[in-house]
């Protein structure tokens, strides 16, 4: 332990439940919406609940480098498929469409831990570096193909999945699971929460498009494979249709089989390509968004497999689009089978089979079974990643990809500037002998000068129509229902929870320094929008508020203004359960927009045993003439009046202040009190960095729980001799009669 520094603790019990909701709700709480479960309108839908990816999606749409610099994430193996360690920047020649680049910046990372490139950059200082690596902490995208995934392999996946979750995701890893169909609603979004995590796998079921053939009636089928060959005018694949087709319809004549063929070919072709663009937009979609966030990011893949018509224009845009969007994003697509170990085709008992004496069918379904493959094969390997398939070991599978993805090097570049509309190709080769196998990102998109302008045009024209009150409303809509939340405002939301008696109040603060302002009547001026949302388990909205916050500081106080927060609070009475709270704001002046996504777990009091609410945190609202511990209030007496509640969002304090805090315990035993003070003690515990470096001793409280098994207690501990930083508040309630314990922790911050 450190040694401690000059702390001074003093025990402000007393019972002032009566207080608490005014602590909580300082501010004057918005009016409550009209019932719960019947929000507004136009209360923004969590996110998953628009169709699924793919599904009216605007194909003109334009992604832009925007900082110029493009990172690549490498991983060199040797012959026996070992990671290749210890390899410097001069070692890697890195080329686009042959012509050799400039490794700008370069750092390697083996296990997770970072070594650093010994070379300092010569790149100018005002060229943007690239995205710090972050060893702590990895994200993850997890995409689940429901619409190619068939119903007998869900469960084993499912199972998979879970283990993936207990043993590979670690404290600060974020997880984002998706399913291509889109119907995890709300619970499609980024978090590091496993109890999230675990409950969006358990929601996957399996989806009736799920099947890799169409039935036609009278016993005829034909499979995705066998339509798009017919879409191609394969004339082989034609007459072995006709001819089964004339065999389960007898007396059909030939034409006009064929006619029923073609025409059913067209119909199974379109549906397959349609769940195929769904499929590879929730990918591009899942790539887009880990793109928000530092560092190489993971995206793992699980499907049965799907066709990807490249013969058709369409098909081989679209992996291109995917490729694109991975590149630029930093992600590294692992492509895991999960039909497992597949027999070879014609030879699985559980298809049924076809009259077959020529041997085209058989040979035909070997084909589809490795078409099947070919696209998520390729995505992986064009990002560097990896592909499992014909394993059964699907939890090996998934642990395999993850520590694969934790050595790599990172090498960036300035890619030249080309809007010419192509596909360009990235090379990395190593100028050392011997023989390596090298994975990476292949390629990205330069979009063409045209859709550039084309893209801001229409842009520009969809705003106009809008006016600036509608448009900052579908803005904080869109980042309300984004999987990951935008971080150009940092905001950030705190909840507190003192008793199922009041309702939960909800902290928002974003720092003021990130928004801007303009002139107007000598005064700096913004107005800006902000909405607030929670909603249940099953996404349906309890409370969805817009709101607008005006801003108008004089210009001498602009300095000493940015220096702090902006806040608002809100109130709600929730039921026991879990809970999705999001919050939104958008500056109309920069056009950022901020948004936060949490999760919360109301507690059932009256099940839960002896437990401790919420943390509330105070301040010294003015110097008072009394030294700490020089009195105690007495029970019932009400909170001092020097102090005053803080935005419990930040939990921010001045170097040398006093922290002040207030908690409820619930449940308390009730037993006769010792020497006539309760037999609940409480001790103040402060970590930095998992380090202790305060700990009071336990300090009985002075009066007895209330009938109901209540008791409040406030105490207050000197900051000072702390040094600015991160720090972590925890409570330990002890009954000595029964010998229960109950913890409770919160961090707040030194500045």
């Amino acid at each position: 332990m450190l040694k401690a520094p000059k702390l001074k603790s003093v025990l402000l019990t007393a019972l002032i439940t009566g207080w608490l909701p005014l602590a909580i709700l300082a501010q004057k709480p918005p009016a409550p919406p009209a019932a719960p479960g019947t929000p507004p309108a136009d209360a923004p839908k969590a996110a998953g609940q628009e169709p699924a990816p793919g599904q009216g999606e605007d194909e003109e749409d334009v992604i832009t480098l925007g900082t110029e610099l493009l990172q690549l994430y490498v991983s060199v193996t040797d012959k026996q498929g070992r990671p290749v360690n210890n390899l410097q920047r001069e070692h890697f020649v890195l080329r686009e469409d042959g012509k050799p680049q400039d490794i700008a910046f370069f750092s390697a990372v083996a296990n997770g831990v970072l070594a650093d490139d010994p070379e300092a950059s010569t790149e100018p200082e005002n060229r943007l570096r690239p995205p710090a690596v972050t060893p702590e902490g990895r994200y993850f995208a997890l995409v689940v193909d429901d619409l190619h995934i068939a119903p007998g392999n869900f469960l084993p996946l499912r199972n998979a999945l879970l283990n993936f979750v207990e043993k590979n995701i670690v404290e600060g890893d974020h997880l984002l699971v998706l399913s291509t169909s889109g119907t995890l609603g709300f619970l499609q979004q980024m978090t590091d929460d496993r109890r999230i995590m675990r409950l969006a796998i358990e929601r996957l079921t399996p989806r009736n498009e799920a099947v890799d053939q169409g039935s036609f009636g009278f016993g005829f089928t034909m499979t995705d494979y066998e339509a798009f060959l017919v879409e191609r005018n394969d004339r082989q694949t034609i007459d072995f249709l006709t001819q089964l087709y004339i065999r389960s319809s007898p007396g059909t004549p030939p034409n006009q089989a064929e006619t029923l063929v073609r025409a059913s070919a067209r119909s199974l072709a379109q549906r397959t390509e349609y769940l195929t663009t769904s499929t590879l937009e929730t990918i591009r979609a899942a790539a887009l968004a880990l793109g928000n966030y530092p560092g190489r990011k993971t995206l793992l893949l699980a499907t049965d497999g799907f066709i990807n018509d490249e013969f058709n224009r369409n098909g081989r845009f679209r992996i291109q689009r995917v490729l694109d969007a991975a590149t630029r994003a930093g992600v590294t697509v692992y492509s895991i089978h999960s039909a497992g170990l597949e027999v070879a085709a014609g030879f699985d008992a559980s298809q049924p089979g076809r009259f077959d004496p020529t041997g085209i069918g058989l040979s035909l379904a070997s084909q589809a079974q490795q078409a099947r493959q070919d696209a998520f094969r390729e995505l992986a390997a064009a990002t560097g990643g990896l592909t499992f398939v014909n394993t059964n070991d699907l939890s090996g599978a998934f642990s395999k990809a993850v520590a694969d993805a934790s050595t790599y090097y990172a090498l960036a570049y300035y890619p030249d500037k080309k809007p010419d509309g192509r596909f360009h190709k990235i090379e990395v080769k190593l100028n050392l002998p011997g023989s390596f196998t090298i994975r990476t990102q292949q390629g990205f998109f330069s979009p063409s000068e045209k859709s550039i302008q084309k893209a801001a045009e229409k842009k520009k024209k969809q705003d106009a129509k809008l006016s600036p009150e509608a448009l900052a409303a579908r803005e904080v809509k869109a980042a309300l229902g984004a999987p990951v939340p935008p971080r150009d405002i940092p905001l950030r939301l705190a909840s507190t929870f003192v008793s199922n008696d009041l309702e939960t109040s909800f902290s928002l603060a974003f720092p003021l320094k990130n928004i801007a302002f303009r002139d107007v009547k000598g005064r700096k001026s913004n107005t800006l929008t902000m909405g607030f949302v929670v909603f249940d388990l099953n996404g349906k909205a309890l409370m969805a508020q817009e709101d607008t916050i005006a801003l108008n500081i004089l210009p001498e106080r602009l300095a000493l203004a940015q220096a702090g927060w902006g806040s608002q609070t809100k109130s709600l009475k929730l039921a026991p359960g879990m809970y999705n709270v999001r919050a939104a704001i958008y500056d109309p002046i920069t056009e950022h927009r901020g948004a936060v996504n949490r999760w919360i777990e109301i507690p059932n009091v009256s099940k839960a045993g002896m437990m401790l609410s919420d943390i509330i945190f105070l301040q010294v609202a003015q110097p008072t003439a009394t030294e700490p511990g020089d009195s105690q209030p007495v029970a019932g007496q009400a909170l001092p009046p020097n102090l005053a509640p803080i935005n419990q969002a930040v939990r921010r304090y001045p170097a040398g202040a006093q922290l002040v805090f207030v908690v409820t315990a619930h449940n308390v035993p009730k037993g006769k009190p010792t020497a006539g003070k309760s037999n609940l003690a409480f001790q103040i515990q402060i970590f930095r960095d998992k380090e202790a470096v305060y700990v009071s001793p336990l300090q009985r409280t002075q009066s007895p729980p209330n009938a109901d098994g209540t008791l409040t207690y406030a105490g207050q501990v000197s900051l000072e001799g702390l040094a600015a930083g991160q720090y972590r508040l925890k409570l330990v309630a002890y009954e000595e009669t029964t010998k229960k314990t109950a913890v409770q922790s919160q961090d707040f911050t030194i500045h």
